[in-house]
């Protein structure tokens, strides 16, 4: 039998709130950092939201969106008895992965599960804070769009960030503190760029604007 969802509260010694949101992530450092640190900033909605990440161990590579719906489903959803308000999400990229149809569905089936995927990758969703990428011609667009590797270890939009903030981009320490003052100004971006038809981003976008909406001020 699931645990009551206020057991939530007393691990986490947190007040009880109108609603949790549990997040679980593809990558491991990048998008759980910027979470974290948005719930320590003034804009997060802590009177209202109890946000729970789910981060995989350390060593732990299954980072395929199945992998990520699954832990999501096992460690939240089946462990506890969650309200009609709370909400479970998925932030996940659109890399080379070709079930995203499947993850979209399943989420879907669950009813309070909800797909915040970035198409190309997260760092997409963090290059809408500081550039409004309607100002590139179209050889550009398609450049981000692939956002092949350039480097060992970096791809097209890690070091298209890297050229566009004056103390670089590192992904291991990406500083999400400097792009929350951009943060409205990001979501309209994502906003613009979104086909509202459209269960997750085909094209260039991120659905994270979804999720960011919700536990904001």
């Amino acid at each position: 039998m699931p645990r009551e969802r206020i057991e939530i509260f007393r691990e986490s010694n947190s007040k009880p709130k109108e609603r949790i949101i549990v997040l679980a992530y593809e990558g491991n450092i990048t998008e759980a950092l910027y979470f974290e640190k948005l719930k320590e900033n003034v804009r997060f909605n802590d009177e209202l939201i109890h946000l729970l990440s789910l981060k995989r161990p350390k060593g732990d590579t299954k980072s395929a969106p199945k992998h990520v719906f699954k832990k999501l489903k096992k460690e939240a959803k089946d462990e506890f008895n969650f309200k009609s308000p709370d909400e479970l999400w998925m932030i996940i990229d659109r890399d080379e992965w070709t079930n995203i149809d499947e993850i979209s569905t399943l989420c879907k089936n669950e009813g309070n599960f909800y797909l915040a995927l970035s198409n190309p990758c997260f760092e997409f969703w963090l290059l809408l804070h500081i550039k409004d990428v309607g100002e590139y011609d179209g050889q550009e667009l398609k450049a981000i769009f692939e956002n092949k590797k350039v480097t060992k270890t970096k791809t097209y939009i890690k070091r298209l960030l890297g050229e566009l903030l004056e103390d670089g981009y590192n992904e291991t320490r990406p500083k999400p503190q400097r792009f929350f003052p951009h943060i409205d100004i990001a979501i309209s971006r994502a906003k613009t760029l979104d086909n509202m038809n459209e269960d997750y981003p085909t094209n260039l976008g991120s659905h994270v604007y979804k999720l960011v909406e919700k536990i904001i001020k």
